[in-house]
């Protein structure tokens, strides 16, 4: 009895949790399963690289905050580097108040190949003591081997602790990404949908060109520590010694893994398009006109994929960099800016939702609030260009720029393909979906018919020969001529059958199907004779 009850629950378990249905879905071709396999191995072996990646920078990270904190830095002034120089401001640069000067620049003189530089041992924090002027201010740090640390180059940290900062943030952002691109690619194999496929390979490109370039962008970054605040600023004492090997080191693993996800990704996602492509293109018969308009909506769908995530993550990645560091104690009218961005964020999620399903549905009242978000979106981030702190941010961190970029150009052309969308409308797309759709929901077995040359070269058992009917006499041969049987696979996939030639009249029921079992052995014990 106990046992019987196991077998229920887990029978019912598994319903519940379509377990059956991912397995049949993954396993649907050899493509298919390989896909998700891929999807899968990519996501953790990236997640576990990027997880390293994010330990360097905060181990780095850590190390130049505490010079910092000992020598009493405080992060009440900008540096940043522009034109192969660190600037110092009171303010946002062109600011009135600003009060910029150059800290340090690369003359010729002190310009060097990177393979010239000498490689110094890294001073750690427990071999620096404070240094203090006549009236007890911290005046700099002198190391163990006599070298002393004075206010500039000290200060010229405050540029290396952002740019580790920002780095973490990438780290962050890089990983949360990986999570998301693997579930659009279970999405997309769980839902045979085109859109989601889609995203997921321009997402594939997107990170792969961006480990490329966070490569070069470290040898650049490396080459300005050398330059500027090693032989320049800090007499040739250098903080942080081999990392700059180490994040590189770990950086091209990163690459190579996202150089052959993509390409294997991008062969099994073109191998999967014919699938689904016919699938939804053929499965349930249309016009050509309605067709155009799915591609359509297809294309907005991938748009509005790719653009819901790059916006919420650079509106999250704003709202941490204004809200921390130096440009939290600088900023004005910061409390504003934070309004503005956390409403675009909220605002972002119900965006992508409704772009997702009013134009399949030709909802003309949730496309209107979508395009109201839409020309809020499309407003607050073209009228945040012109505020000198988002500038700012913008200029002097090419991630954040990059994610910027990238999102409100999807914002703009998902905004123009949902509008070319919207007058489309009325022409039948909810009708060609939704049969499609139910047939799919309710674990319809569909029925694929060759072509006509094929079925005409098939010899199936029981037909009739044509060159023997060639031989009667006209009428006799009309008389007795009958189209040749068609032959149907049974497939059983559940307990209902929607179509199959081979069986009787379907017979629906709304029993359900453990009551079904046990009432026919009741009705198969009734029917036996007495003893």
């Amino acid at each position: 009895m106990f046992s019987q009850s196991v077998r229920t629950f887990t029978k019912q378990a598994l319903q519940w949790t379509k377990v059956k249905l991912v397995y049949q879905r993954v396993t649907l071709t050899r493509f298919t399963t390989l896909f998700f396999f891929l999807a899968v191995i990519n996501c953790v072996v990236l997640i576990l690289l990027q997880s390293i990646a994010f330990i360097d920078n905060q181990n780095a990270d850590e190390m130049i905050s505490g010079f910092l904190t000992q020598a009493n830095i405080t992060k009440t002034r900008i540096v940043y580097e522009t034109g192969d120089e660190l600037y110092i401001c009171k303010d946002l640069p062109e600011q009135s108040d600003a009060d910029c000067s150059t800290l340090v620049s690369l003359n010729d003189n002190s310009r060097r190949e990177l393979g010239d530089f000498v490689l110094i041992p890294r001073h750690r924090l427990a071999n620096a003591t404070t240094m203090k002027d006549s009236s007890g201010n911290i005046d700099g740090l002198r190391l163990s081997n006599g070298r002393v640390l004075d206010q500039d180059c000290l200060q010229s940290l405050i540029w290396l602790d952002d740019i580790m900062r920002d780095s973490m943030a990438e780290d962050i952002v890089t990983l949360i990404f990986q999570i998301w691109l693997f579930l659009l690619s279970l999405v997309a194999i769980l839902n045979e949908s085109l859109p989601h496929l889609g995203a997921a390979i321009a997402g594939h490109a997107l990170v792969t060109g961006w480990a490329g370039y966070r490569i070069e962008n470290t040898y650049k970054l490396e080459s300005h520590y050398q330059e500027l605040i090693v032989h320049q600023l800090c007499n040739d004492v250098d903080f942080l010694g081999g990392w700059w090997n180490l994040r590189t080191g770990h950086s091209i693993p990163i690459l190579v893994c996202n150089v052959v996800a993509f390409v294997m990704a991008t062969y099994l996602a073109s191998r999967l398009y014919r699938v689904y492509a016919r699938q939804s293109f053929e499965l349930v018969g249309a016009s050509p006109q309605i067709h155009q308009v799915y591609k359509s909506v297809l294309l907005l769908s991938v748009c509005v994929q790719l653009g819901g995530f790059f916006a919420i993550a650079s509106t999250a990645m704003w709202l941490a960099k204004a809200s921390s560091g130096t440009i939290a104690l600088v900023a004005k009218n910061l409390n504003l800016y934070r309004a503005v961005f956390s409403i675009m964020a909220i605002l972002e999620v119900p965006w992508t939702i409704l772009g997702w399903i009013c134009f399949r549905r030709e909802s003309r009242r949730q496309f209107l609030i979508f395009a109201g978000i839409s020309l809020l979106l499309l407003a607050s981030s073209s009228g945040i260009f012109a505020s000198p702190l988002y500038q700012f941010i913008f200029q002097t961190w090419p991630f954040f720029a990059t994610m910027t970029i990238t999102s409100y150009l999807l914002v703009v052309a998902t905004f123009f393909l949902s509008i070319w969308c919207r007058t489309q409308f009325g022409k039948g797309l909810p009708e060609y979906l939704k049969p499609k759709e139910t047939l799919e929901g309710e674990d319809f077995t569909p029925v694929h018919f060759n072509d006509a040359a094929s079925v005409k070269s098939e010899k199936h058992p029981g037909s009739f020969d044509e060159s023997f009917f060639n031989s009667l006499p006209p009428l006799l041969a009309a008389q007795t001529m009958k189209p040749p049987v068609a032959h149907f696979k049974s497939r059983d996939k559940t307990t209902s059958v929607y179509s199959d030639m081979n069986r009787s009249t379907m017979k629906l029921s709304s029993t359900p199907p453990l009551l079904q079992s046990a009432l026919s052995e009741v009705s198969s014990i009734s029917q036996e004779p007495p003893n």
